[in-house]
């Protein structure tokens, strides 16, 4: 299931990445490198936003680059979850393109309910008749989006789920976090997690269940410093565990230090940088 050649976490809001940061607070910006098989593809970085009338946004950017005898990707792409004041998903947006198709993942709150939709679009051409298109060009500004048949985080670290066109309808009780919003998850529970979580997955419209294991303190280093992380693993049947290091920033600010996968590739990493 975990098949990690690329991390590209993808959440956005109809508006800019740039007019939002205008308009709102930014509290925190954390980045990071991505390696796969040793190789540096590619950078992200996370953006956590205080909204005005209470609450917060992380926002995201990635670029992944990744060329060999098989494979070539160059991809952009950008990401969002707002949440409410009381740590609730008010709505989520995940963009990605591949050439000639826009892949969009949507939530919206109703209720008692999450309403999730997944769609496609195939030809850029397309654009002009298509209301995915028409906002999701204008907010990716100068990105120049290309990649191969990757749509974002789920389908790299969920990947044995395929992402097709749907709608369905979640109740908001039936998961605990998303993995873009699991510090502040770890935060808020007295920086612990269940012995069970349910996780949240966007890109697929699911939810993974996954077994945690706490490792204990794990220091590691930022540009000379050392930084104090909790290292847990995340585990579900079938699948390669997801070992990821959990830290607090000089602000208290929760953000995940590193995250790694291991398989047959080798491992696929995403690490903070100073």
């Amino acid at each position: 299931m975990f098949r990690p050649p690329i991390f590209a976490a993808i959440l956005i809001a109809a508006t800019s990445i740039q007019g939002l940061e205008a308009a709102d607070k930014t509290h925190a910006t954390f980045s990071y490198d991505i390696f796969a098989g040793g190789d540096n593809i590619g950078d992200m970085q996370v953006q956590i936003i205080k909204k005005p009338q209470g609450g917060y946004q992380i926002l995201e950017s990635t670029t992944i680059q990744k060329s060999s005898n098989w494979d070539e990707i160059n991809l952009k792409s950008t990401a969002n979850e707002l949440y409410s004041l009381e740590n609730r998903l008010i709505s989520a947006d995940k963009k990605t393109f591949d050439h000639t198709k826009a892949y969009w993942s949507k939530i919206d709150s109703s209720g008692a309910d999450l309403w999730m939709s997944f769609s496609e679009i195939k030809n850029f051409a397309e654009k002009e008749e298509s209301e995915l298109l028409g906002f999701s060009i204008a907010v990716l500004g100068n990105f120049i989006p290309q990649a191969g048949e990757v749509l974002g985080l789920s389908q790299l670290l969920f990947a044995d789920t395929k992402a097709v066109p749907t709608s369905i309808r979640l109740p908001k009780n039936s998961h605990h976090t998303t993995l873009a919003n699991l510090p502040k998850y770890w935060s808020i529970h007295r920086q612990t997690l269940p012995a069970e979580i349910r996780l949240l997955d966007i890109e697929t419209t699911s939810i993974t269940q996954m077994k945690t294991e706490y490792l204990g303190l794990k220091v590691k280093t930022l540009g000379g410093n050392e930084v104090s992380t909790n290292h847990y693993t995340l585990t579900s049947e079938n699948r390669a565990p997801l070992n990821i290091w959990l830290a607090v920033d000089e602000n208290d600010v929760p953000y995940i230090f590193e995250l790694q996968i291991d398989n047959e590739k080798g491992p696929f990493i995403i690490k903070r940088k100073p």
